[in-house]
């Protein structure tokens, strides 16, 4: 009976999931002259970097892209208006879209692929986005990740 808690905390050590213990970290992200900070997700590469932002390859084709934007003269709300146009002219059916003058977010569908697109206003004249593409039989396992992503896009040295 003594070497019952023995056996009890070795089985527990073997339950815990694998994964949690070597979990990969998230990688911050940043354009400090435009702005912004923003996570990368574990398992995305950098693929190509610009004083305006970055690419990022990830398992299975998957691509993330993250950078700022001039607005110029357009108004945030017609910045995000044109981009869905282009989604949709580039033929992606937009499956959901939400757009208000301090942040949008908009996804769609493509060829079995899904585009998320999330922008926040920054800075005056300026717009930090990210957009993410993976395939759709991957949403389940990318929703957390998304989520993730929204929350960690903000605004930083304004």
């Amino acid at each position: 009976m003594k070497r019952l808690p023995h056996i009890l905390l070795s089985l527990g050590a073997m339950m815990i999931p694998t994964s949690l213990l070597g979990a990969e970290q998230w990688e911050g992200f940043g354009i400090k002259h435009l702005g912004f900070v923003f996570d990368v997700p574990p398992g995305f590469v950098l693929a190509q970097r610009s004083d305006q932002g970055a690419a990022f390859e990830g398992k299975n084709k998957a691509f993330l892209a993250v950078w700022g934007a001039q607005l110029g003269k357009a108004s945030f709300r017609t910045e995000i208006e044109h981009r869905i146009a282009v989604n949709e002219n580039d033929g992606w059916k937009v499956t959901y879209k939400r757009v208000t003058p301090q942040w949008a977010s908009y996804s769609g569908l493509k060829d079995g692929q899904i585009l998320y697109v999330r922008a926040i206003k920054i800075c005056g004249d300026r717009a930090a986005l990210f957009t993410v593409n993976y395939a759709r039989d991957e949403k389940v396992p990318y929703d957390p990740l998304i989520v993730r992503m929204v929350k960690s896009l903000k605004v930083q040295g304004c």
